[in-house]
């Protein structure tokens, strides 16, 4: 059977010439295309920022397709805390350029605040004359963020919504198709596009899959003459259509490199070894059945801290993997371990010691949110111990994940910062001289709020880019608990003047909570 597709493949290499030419005229194809989606009549205008968002506004055409996506997410505006305007009055061109420039974040509350921006279904941004992809290089970036943090299945779902893509969405339906395995639709689908950089890589593992090795070969054959593929891409392809071919796999790759197609042939043949930090786009897959154990829980933890997996289920893999090996068990297992043996014990101080050992495990991971909603229920039973840290740190611990029912036994507390903690809960924001200077900002903050919260004149905050302003916001927190008070004080006097003094209560709550654990020296 091998030999006889050798054969076949040797034979088709006289249809080059042939081949050669109808990829070229797909490439005529492609240019084609992209001309039709660019001349696009001009049906509307609109008024748009493209400067400083506090000043007036400059007058912008714009172009609209049968359907603007800019604007397509999986979370109804309605359902979250962000005002309706969040994209209608930027550029898309600003906020293209804006996403991609997003650093990777350390809080949790910024990574599921950022998350859910790139979900939301709003009103799309102004469409900007002249630049690539117009009317969809929003949606584009917004894609492309979901896929690096590894929320391939949030990605996968927005780019079913559109029955026709462009090239530029195509390319991205692929590159997920690779990263999940899931390639029938997308199979289907690319049969209906003329060819573009990957594309071919593409259809050879489509055909292959349909078992049509023939019409595979000739694929290779064209693109090897025309020299589309990389060396490591053509010996991999290679070796997917015959088996037999000898390819060494021993060579290490660095994963953070590779493109999708040589990232699918690679984790396909179990020849990618797994470091203890993937890319979160390749840790998706990782993460999935049929992986080992170890990998999989390492792979979760980098999804679970952005809010990409669900938590439970984060905790639910390590309770089984602890209970399948006993030996060799790495650093969070054991600390859980002697956790859940310390919560069932009566010594406060081995509570304490396990609870400071885990709280410092998961703070490294940036999982230290993940770990408080897994241990809520224990925590509020431990906010009672008569030792004095243990209930302190319970306490802290607790108002990570809004766990706090009976504030009242948080009074006689003698720590600052939980202290400030249980006043913004409570909405008190009468300062005291023991504050810190982030306590008092978010209580000033607060209290400007509830005194411009009465009727005005002038409605001027409806011209405000509100999504603008909370990108850059999130972005001046990259740092989480080590951001200088400046650009933190900016940060959330930012999100403040659009109205959105919930997120900087959120946000602050986790800082204080973090300054509070490392000044008590407990992470």
């Amino acid at each position: 059977m091998i030999n006889q597709k050798i054969k076949v493949f040797f034979l088709v290499c006289l249809s080059v010439i042939f081949i050669s030419k109808a990829v070229n005229a797909n490439e005529e194809d492609t240019q084609r295309y992209k001309r039709g989606q660019e001349t696009k009549k001009p049906i509307r205008f609109f008024s748009g920022l493209d400067k400083d968002q506090f000043h007036k506004k400059t007058v912008e055409e714009t172009f609209l397709d049968d359907t603007n996506v800019n604007g397509l997410g999986l979370v109804a505006i309605e359902k979250t805390n962000f005002p309706d305007n969040l994209w209608s009055n930027s550029s898309e061109r600003v906020l293209t350029k804006k996403i991609n420039e997003v650093p990777d974040l350390s809080l949790a509350t910024t990574n599921k605040i950022f998350k859910r921006l790139l979900l939301v279904e709003s009103p799309p941004p102004l469409n900007a004359i002249g630049i690539e992809n117009m009317g969809y290089s929003f949606l584009l970036s917004r894609i492309d963020k979901l896929i690096n943090l590894g929320a391939i299945e949030e990605a996968e779902e927005i780019l079913n919504y559109i029955k026709k893509p462009s090239i530029e969405l195509m390319k991205r339906k692929i590159h997920v198709a690779l990263i999940n395995g899931r390639l029938n639709k997308t199979c289907d689908l690319a049969d209906k596009y003329p060819n573009f950089e990957g594309m071919l890589q593409f259809r050879i593992i489509c055909l292959v899959r349909k078992n049509d090795w023939q019409a595979a070969a000739l694929v290779f054959t064209a693109g090897s003459s025309l020299q589309r593929f990389s060396e490591i891409e053509k010996e991999l392809l290679l070796n997917f259509l015959d088996p037999e071919f000898n390819y060494d796999y021993s060579y290490k790759f660095g994963i953070e490199d590779l493109s999708p197609v040589v990232f699918y042939l690679l984790h396909g043949k179990k020849a990618i070894k797994a470091s203890n930090r993937l890319p979160y786009k390749y840790a998706y897959a990782f993460s999935r059945p049929g992986i080992a154990q170890s990998v999989r829980i390492r792979s979760m933890e980098q999804l679970a801290s952005k809010y990409v997996i669900n938590s439970n289920t984060l905790f639910g893999f390590y309770r089984s993997y602890a209970t399948l090996q006993q030996k060799d068990l790495l650093g969070t297992e054991k600390a859980l371990i002697e956790l859940n043996k310390a919560l069932n014990s009566q010594s406060e101080y081995f509570k304490l010691n396990a609870l400071i050992k885990a709280t410092k495990e998961f703070h490294q991971k940036n999982l230290i949110v993940q770990f408080c909603y897994a241990y809520r229920d224990r925590l509020k039973i431990l906010i009672f111990s008569k030792h004095k840290k243990l209930s302190e740190l319970s306490k802290i611990l607790l108002s990570l994940v809004d766990g706090i029912e009976n504030k009242s036994v948080f009074s006689t507390s003698e720590n600052p910062e939980l202290i400030c903690l249980i006043n913004i809960k409570n909405s008190v924001f009468v300062k005291y001289e023991f504050e810190s200077n982030l306590c008092q900002l978010v209580k000033k903050l607060n209290v400007e709020t509830i005194r411009n919260s009465f009727p005005k004149k002038e409605n001027y905050d409806e011209q405000l880019e509100t999504g603008l302003i909370m990108l850059q916001s999130l972005s001046l927190l990259k740092n989480g608990v080590d951001t200088k008070f400046n650009d933190l004080e900016l940060s959330l006097s930012l999100l403040t003047k659009i109205g959105l003094i919930d997120l900087v209560n959120e946000i602050s709550i986790e800082l204080l909570a973090l300054k509070a654990l490392k000044k008590m020296d407990f992470l």
